[in-house]
């Protein structure tokens, strides 16, 4: 990566008309993004009063991702992606200005709506994904594609701090209809675009399992992949629910205001991006797998921690600490599928390890919430604290993960 930003002084790619229109119509969508997720957080969290609706809002966002994630990209793949894009903001936009409307009926058609605009997202990410090669030669591509992500980890933390501020200024049905704004204002910018991008058909049906099981396969027989995947599904499954659970904490927990709840995601936010900029510049010392152990290490102590005091000034350092720590063990996850997977079993390996992680994930809000609603968020954030600690103490002791350079 720090090849291609100096080589190619990435700014200097935004003089690529169609690739400037991506990204302004992107960086304006995904801050609505965030707005809505936080406006969405409160309204349920607010309607309901319970750490399990905002746990099953979390679900209906997940979901798609296990259902249709790894078919969706097949038929992306046989779509002109300009159109795929336009109809899929169109879509979203339509579906949520609709929660103002549904919420008085039932919360439950809330989630049905967050369910449908997550499905449709589903195809408008590859899509966009598969624009970005297409629009410049190949030794521009990786410093392209490092422009989106870094756009994309400034409008999250620029998003969050923000949406804490709207959801004080603005009601919350406002609050969606201005993310419904921002889709129709990403799908104006898609349409000048003056390129279309279609592709040649795939073959879908059996195949896309058949590639599925493929990629599962390699990842058993690698056994560095295999130790990986391994330890990080037990870690989602044991803090993933910290998320969902981040309303509830804040607005009940430390009795912060929306805009409070807005700068906690924002740290978070920071963190991430402050832990992957430290590890583009100075790597993985010592190795991938210890900085993973380490992360692992750092993230319970912190989440412990956040269950058992409970100060806004100390809880906006943890959020900070928490993001830094999942930099530190997701990114050399991300090196390490990358490094020992070959190019041309990438797609089935990474959809495969997708799929995985995602049921891991959904099994720890689901876990994490109910028991919230049950003995209070304080109590299972300090256990799954606790509980991520001990298990990072002994990955430690796995030399298989820890020897991964």
């Amino acid at each position: 990566m720090a090849t291609g930003w100096g080589a190619q002084k990435p700014l200097s790619l935004l003089k690529e008309r169609d690739f400037s229109l991506l990204l302004s119509g992107q960086l304006i969508s995904a801050l609505g993004d965030k707005i809505n997720y936080i406006a969405l957080g409160i309204l349920v969290f607010r309607a309901t009063g319970s750490a399990l609706a905002v746990g099953k809002m979390t679900i209906a966002t997940l979901l798609p991702y296990l259902l249709f994630g790894l078919i969706a990209g097949v038929y992306v793949d046989r779509w002109d992606k300009k159109k795929t894009m336009i109809v899929s903001d169109v879509l979203r936009a339509c579906l949520v200005a609709l929660i103002p409307w549904v919420i008085g009926v039932s919360i439950n058609l809330v989630y049905v709506i967050t369910f449908l605009v997550t499905t449709v997202s589903l195809f408008f990410g590859p899509a966009k994904m598969a624009v970005i090669p297409t629009l410049f030669a190949r030794e521009k591509i990786i410093a392209a594609t490092s422009l989106a992500e870094t756009v994309e980890n400034v409008t999250e933390i620029a998003g969050y701090a923000l949406a804490g501020v709207v959801a004080v200024i603005m009601t919350l049905d406002k609050v969606f209809y201005l993310d419904a704004a921002t889709f129709v204002v990403s799908a104006l910018t898609i349409t000048l675009m003056q390129r279309g991008f279609g592709q040649e058909t795939s073959r879908i049906g059996s195949a896309v399992w058949q590639d599925i099981k493929e990629g599962i396969a390699f990842i058993g027989q690698t056994k560095a992949l295999l130790v990986t995947l391994v330890s990080y599904c037990v870690v989602l499954l044991i803090f993933s629910g910290f998320n969902p659970l981040i309303f509830v904490y804040a607005l009940h927990t430390l009795h912060t205001s929306s805009l409070g709840l807005g700068v906690l995601e924002a740290m978070h936010a920071v963190g991430i991006t402050v832990g992957g900029i430290v590890i583009s510049v100075i790597g993985t010392p010592g190795g991938k797998g210890k900085w993973i152990t380490g992360g692992y290490l750092v993230s319970g102590a912190t989440i412990a921690m956040l269950g058992l005091l409970y100060w806004y000034p100390l809880a906006l350092v943890g959020f900070l600490f928490t993001g830094f720590s999942n930099a530190m063990f997701f990114m050399p996850i991300q090196a390490i599928f990358q490094e020992l997977t070959p190019a041309n079993m990438r797609g089935r390996v990474f959809s495969a390890r997708f799929a995985v992680t995602r049921v891991a994930f959904m099994a720890s809000v689901a876990i994490l919430t109910f028991a919230a609603n049950w003995v209070g968020v304080e109590k299972v954030y300090f256990v799954a604290g606790v509980t991520l600690t001990l298990v990072a103490l002994v990955t430690l002791s796995l030399k298989s993960l820890c020897t991964i350079a």
